[in-house]
């Protein structure tokens, strides 16, 4: 299996199972650092990005809003006494900063899926216009088609509707 080269326009699918193995692997994580190491907290909202990095709204909303609520429940198992007012500020703005991210991800990937791009020289034959596409020639539509969303329409300009159509046209 060949590997693919990173896109931002085509990024690699991952499916439900890695986000909640991504979940289960944090909360022992941040179990076993401690009350005191805060920077755990950073991990949080991976599971998330990665849902919305494969399209998953619903998925990543939910372990954006839902994995958060977790942290508290681990500051009960370290029997640290953590305010209450103080441990719903955290976790909500654990939640708020994980939705953020979430949605700015699927803003970005959403814009990258509408935006392709040709880039680069495209040897195209000065007769027939078609691209040379590795070792075939291909007509220069089918190709702009088939590398970006740009779709085709037919038609003719006005020199060339009185040059191949004289009759129909009136100059």
């Amino acid at each position: 299996m060949a590997l693919s080269q990173f896109s931002i326009r085509s990024p690699n699918r991952s499916s439900p199972v890695h986000w909640v193995l991504a979940s289960i692997s944090i909360i022992p994580l941040d179990y076993f650092t401690g009350p005191y190491l805060d920077s755990m907290v950073l991990l949080y909202p991976i599971p998330a990005a990665m849902a919305a990095w494969s399209g998953s709204r619903r998925w990543s909303i939910a372990l954006a809003a839902a994995l958060p609520p977790v942290r508290v429940l681990i500051f009960h198992y370290w029997g640290w006494q953590a305010p209450a007012l103080e441990a719903a500020l955290d976790t909500t703005v654990i939640v708020l900063f994980s939705i953020v991210l979430a949605l700015m991800i699927l803003h970005l990937r959403r814009q990258a899926q509408t935006l392709r791009v040709l880039e680069g020289m495209l040897p195209i034959c000065a007769f027939c216009k078609r691209i040379r596409n590795g070792d075939s020639w291909e007509p220069l539509e089918g190709f702009i088609s088939n590398h970006s969303e740009a779709e085709f329409s037919h038609t003719f300009c006005a020199e060339c509707g009185s040059k191949h159509y004289p009759d129909y046209l009136a100059p």
